[in-house]
Order: C-alpha cells, then sequence, then structure tokens
C-alpha cells in the first residue's frame, strides 16, 4: 500500500501552553490502512489528529515544527477547504460538530457545502443514517439526543462525505456495547471499500479485532508501534502507560505467568478459548462465586411510583417505572442509548417530573421540593461536563455552590482544596476552567459536585473520556464515598466498571427496566440483555462460553482464579 500520510519530526505546543504537546513525531499511514492510537489522557492523542486533518497549524494557534504530508502536499501549504474534501475529522466531543436544526439537516450540511447533487446527497444522506442507526432520529434536534445518539449523528455527518481518510477521537466512549461494536464494523467495512481510517480508542479489545496496526502516545511521544498483537502482548508495559489491554489478554498473562506457559498470547475472545484448549486449561469443578458484595438493605431513601414521562415532542422516555433505592447503595444504570438512564436519573434530581406518578426523594415528594433543596441532598454529575461549568477558574468553580450557600472562606479554602486533591486537579486552581482537557472537565465537574457534600451522588458516565489510570481513580473516589456511607449510583455504559465497582445493576430497555438485582445475577441473563443490545465485559463472557454460562466471572482475577492446568 502507498502512503496517503507522512508526518516527519512534528512538534507542536499551543499559544498558552508550557510544554510541547507533540515532540518529534514521526508517523507514516499507507492507504487503506485501519491505524488506532491509544495513550493516556494528555498524551497528545487529540492534537496530533487535529494536525492530521489540517486544523491545526489552520485553525490554532501556537509553534510548529516539522510537516504533515497528506498524499504528498504539506498541510501547510494547503488550503483547509482542500484538507477536508481528502480528510473527515470527527471530534470527541459531538455538541462542538452540530451547526443546524434536524438530524437529517446535520448528515447533509457538508455534502451541501461540497455541492454533491441533491439526488446523489439524498441517497448518501439516507445510506450513511441506516448505517448508524439514526433514521428514526432524522426529525430530531441534535441537542435533544442523548450522548451516545448525538455521537452517532457526528459520525454520520463526516462518513457521508465519504472522504478518503476518515479520523475518529474516541467516537465510541458515548456508545453502548452493541454500538461500540457496530461502529467497529462500519469502520472495517469503510477500510473495505479502500478507506483509511485513523481511530483515538480507549476499547482496545474491538481494536484488536479490527486493527492493522497500534500506536501507543505516551507525553507527546510515540513509545510503541507495531500490529495489535505484538502491541498488546505488552500487557505490563501499556497498563504502566494508563491503557487497558484485553481482558482476554490480561487473562492469558496471569496464567502463563503463573504456569510458565511459553509463547504468544491470544488478543480475541475466539484466540482465548482456542489458547485455552491448547494449553490443556480445565474449569475447578465445583466452582461458585458468591454473589456480588451488597450492603445489607437500609431505608429507601429514592423512590418512583409508577412513574411515565413523555418529552414535548411525544417521544415516551419512560414507562411505568416502580423502583427504590435504598441508603448506602453503590448502583449501576445500564442500557443502549436512548433507553432512558439520563432520563430516569433527572427525574431523581428534580430536573424532570413526571407525567404520570410520583418521585420521593427522602419520602418528599420532588414535585414539592426546590432544585435547590433537592441540591443539598442529591449531588448530580452530567454526562457532559460543559453543561455544569460556567465559573472562569476552577477553584471558583469548586467554591461557588458554597458561596451560595453561605459557607465561610476559611472553611471554602479547606474544602475547596481536600476535593482537588482527591480528583487529582491539585495545582491548577487558577486555571481557566475551558482550557482544560475533557477528561480534567469531568474530574472538575465531579469535584464541584462532591465539595457540597450530597449524600446521594449521581454520576452520568463518569469515565467518559478518561485513561485506565483516571477511570480507576475516579472509580475509587466513587468507592471510598460509598465505604463513608454515601448513596452512589452511575450511569455508563463500561461493562468492566459495573463488574468491578457496582453492587446491583439496573437494565432499562425502551423506557422501561427489564432487569434489576445482584451484578453477578444480572449478568447471567444473556438473552434479556441481548435484547437490550447490552454485551458483558469480555472476562465474562468468557467464563460463560467455558462453563455452558453456569459461572459468571466478573474480573480477571476471578477467572484466572477458576482455571487450572494440569493436575492442580
Amino acid at each position: 500500500m502507498d502512503e496517503v500520510i507522512r508526518v516527519r519530526d512534528l512538534w507542536w505546543r499551543y499559544e498558552l501552553g508550557q510544554e510541547w504537546a507533540l515532540k518529534g513525531i514521526d508517523l507514516t499511514v499507507r492507504r487503506g490502512e485501519f491505524l488506532v492510537i491509544v495513550g493516556p489522557s494528555g498524551a497528545g492523542k487529540s492534537t496530533l489528529c487535529l494536525t492530521l486533518c489540517g486544523m491545526i497549524p489552520h485553525f490554532s494557534r501556537g509553534h510548529y515544527k516539522g510537516e504533515v504530508m497528506i498524499n504528498g502536499h504539506e498541510t501547510r501549504k494547503m488550503k483547509l477547504s482542500e484538507i477536508t474534501r481528502k480528510v473527515g475529522i470527527v471530534f470527541q466531543d459531538p455538541d462542538t460538530q452540530f451547526v443546524t436544526m434536524s438530524v437529517e439537516d446535520e448528515v447533509a450540511f457538508p455534502l451541501e457545502n461540497h455541492g454533491v447533487p441533491r439526488e446523489e446527497m439524498l441517497e448518501r444522506v439516507r445510506r450513511t443514517m441506516e448505517m448508524t442507526r439514526i433514521l428514526e432520529l432524522k426529525d430530531k434536534y441534535p441537542n435533544e439526543l442523548s450522548g451516545g445518539q448525538k455521537q452517532r449523528v457526528a459520525i454520520a455527518s463526516i462518513l457521508a462525505l465519504e472522504p478518503e481518510i476518515i479520523i475518529l477521537d474516541e467516537p465510541t466512549s458515548d456508545l453502548d456495547p452493541v454500538g461500540k461494536s457496530e461502529v467497529f464494523s462500519m469502520l472495517a467495512e469503510l477500510k473495505r471499500t479502500g478507506r483509511t481510517i485513523i481511530l483515538v480508542e480507549h476499547n482496545t479489545e474491538e481494536a484488536a479485532k479490527y486493527a492493522d496496526r497500534v500506536i501507543l502516545l505516551r507525553d507527546g511521544k510515540i513509545v510503541m508501534e507495531g500490529p495489535p498483537r505484538k502491541v498488546f502482548q505488552e500487557v505490563e508495559s501499556i497498563k504502566s502507560a494508563g491503557v487497558y489491554p484485553p481482558q482476554v489478554t490480561e487473562l492469558a498473562y496471569h496464567l502463563s505467568t503463573r504456569y510458565g506457559v511459553r509463547g504468544e498470547l491470544p488478543i480475541t475472545l475466539e484466540e482465548c478459548l482456542e489458547w485455552l484448549r491448547k494449553i490443556n486449561a480445565r474449569i475447578t469443578t465445583p466452582i461458585k462465586f458468591g454473589p456480588s458484595p451488597r450492603r445489607a438493605n437500609g431505608e429507601s431513601i429514592i423512590s418512583l411510583r409508577d412513574a411515565s414521562y413523555s418529552y414535548p415532542d411525544g417521544t415516551a422516555a419512560l414507562r411505568d417505572i416502580n423502583i427504590e433505592f435504598a441508603r448506602g447503595e453503590f448502583a449501576a444504570i445500564i442500557g443502549q442509548n436512548g433507553s432512558g438512564k439520563t432520563t430516569l436519573v433527572k427525574h431523581i434530581v428534580g430536573l424532570l417530573k413526571p407525567s404520570v406518578g410520583e418521585v420521593r426523594i427522602f419520602g418528599k415528594k420532588t414535585s414539592e421540593m426546590s432544585i435547590k433543596e433537592i441540591a443539598t441532598k442529591v449531588g448530580y454529575i452530567y454526562q457532559n461536563p460543559d453543561h455544569q461549568l460556567f465559573c472562569q477558574t476552577v477553584y471558583e468553580e469548586c467554591a461557588y455552590g458554597l458561596r451560595n450557600l453561605g459557607v465561610p472562606e476559611t472553611e471554602i479554602r479547606r474544602r475547596v482544596g481536600e476535593i482537588l486533591e482527591k480528583v487529582g486537579l491539585q495545582g491548577l486552581e487558577n486555571v481557566d476552567t475551558f482550557l482544560l482537557g475533557k477528561g480534567q472537565r469531568q474530574r472538575l465537574a465531579i469535584a464541584s459536585t462532591l465539595v457540597m457534600n450530597p449524600e446521594v451522588i449521581i454520576v452520568d458516565e463518569p469515565t467518559t473520556g478518561q485513561d485506565m489510570v483516571q477511570s480507576t481513580s475516579i472509580m475509587e473516589l466513587l468507592r471510598s464515598l460509598h465505604a463513608e456511607g454515601r448513596t452512589i449510583i452511575i450511569v455508563t455504559h463500561n461493562m468492566r466498571l459495573v463488574a468491578e465497582y457496582a453492587e446491583r445493576v439496573v437494565v432499562m430497555h425502551a423506557g422501561r427496566v427489564i432487569l434489576d438485582g445482584d451484578v453477578r445475577a444480572v449478568f447471567s441473563q444473556v438473552e434479556k440483555l441481548r435484547g437490550a443490545l447490552i454485551t458483558p465485559p469480555q472476562i465474562t463472557q468468557l467464563g460463560q462460553l467455558l462453563s455452558g454460562d453456569s459461572v459468571t466471572p466478573l474480573t480477571v482475577e476471578e477467572a484466572a482464579d477458576m482455571i487450572r492446568l494440569g493436575d492442580e
């Protein structure tokens, strides 16, 4: 394959930045290649994408050294409009791309700008919306959609252009498990048509299946590069860089270390099954895992009774919800995009009131409480941190709510200092809020809520845009707050985090609760989960395949404990 992109000794520092964001990058991308970029938050992944599509240096201001060539032409010498005909980019935050009043218009807008004939434009729009599962959303306003639906619209608007090179910056971060698989499958199909795919992604399990090559960025440099089979073998190295290896690879690494097995590690579920067969692995029998740890049932502090809700456009988002949450629970709410998860938690925090039925917080109807009154008891961290951040600096953002409650300044300084240290933002007190990366803004949103000391903490997608280290840090913070007696409710698409941290899981589908219970028991309901477009963690699937659905491990460690070699 001939090269379509060549990067030579590329350096970039943002105008207000103190450090180089990219440091001597050398990279060649071949025509038709599927390249996946992994690395911790702040490694320079998004910045590299912006240089490959010409936004840097044409749009962003800063200090640039080196060169980026697209089909033999240097991007600095090309017009941005020329580059966009060859290179399309889907940004990490889909809201930054929307310019029209309907989903259909959003997908058509780039085609209109490029003068695509009307008949061809209509056909491309229809085909792309079908491919991305948004045809039924065509008349909706993009900002009314869920995070995952927005991401699919953003992807569709770029795919409709049919650019030769498609760059996607974490496009699956807000998608449900099946949606993630569908995007990867869609990108693989585009690759088969000759497109070049460059993807920034935290999901190494899907990358392992589809990528031709993986590069690991760290501190603005390429520190590892090669086929996924080569890169993901380095389990300890990539974990130390803040990247999750595929769970099956991590399992095989543990077993190889324990039993002295030599040779190449599997990187996909199917390969792991074959690898275990070849090394004569067996499941210990009988093996029993207890239920996931569950705090003794406390008093009910949140209840929804016969609650239904329809949006003004007629969309029925909740249907006959009857559910309670007890004091001290750690619960996860999961479901496909648009299943009603965020609508449900917005009822709990009083941002929405049910069309039918009632919602009670600590025994009182939310319809009889003010938002301020609810906020002192229930803290809510939005899926998109920009929807709740509005102060100029990090410190002011955290201090704002406390000042509204009349807390003395000395106490504010103490509490803000403590919480910023907890979320890893100490030292950034005077930084402009919107100069932070998305992951940092997410942690700031969490900090500004936690500083209010609410009894219940609800987090909508707590780890979106976070690397492994940051995700673990946030979840451990929530775990420590739970240990103090707080009630934690998370809304997430990350099944691995559900398995590792939650005690209870609520599954939603089409506005209804279809499963509710202990995590292990829920993840055992394979057919019901499939109907709700939910895929359990990779390691859980492996355990179920090995045991004929009789054993449901939740973690790599549990799976390793259920497998033996030889006579042990």
